[in-house]
């Protein structure tokens, strides 16, 4: 299963686990929100 972080901009990055995916947007200056079991939204922190 993959796993896939939308942002505000249209792109998508996808990923392997949640692991990686909360990592990689938290190494963004962000945090990723949940959508449904397979998507999850980039929020920028303010």
């Amino acid at each position: 299963m993959t796993l896939n972080l939308n942002f505000p901009n249209g792109n998508v990055q996808t990923y392997n686990s949640v692991f990686d995916l909360r990592d990689a947007a938290r190494l963004m200056g962000g945090e990723a929100k949940m959508i449904n079991s397979d998507t999850y939204a980039f929020v920028p922190k303010k």
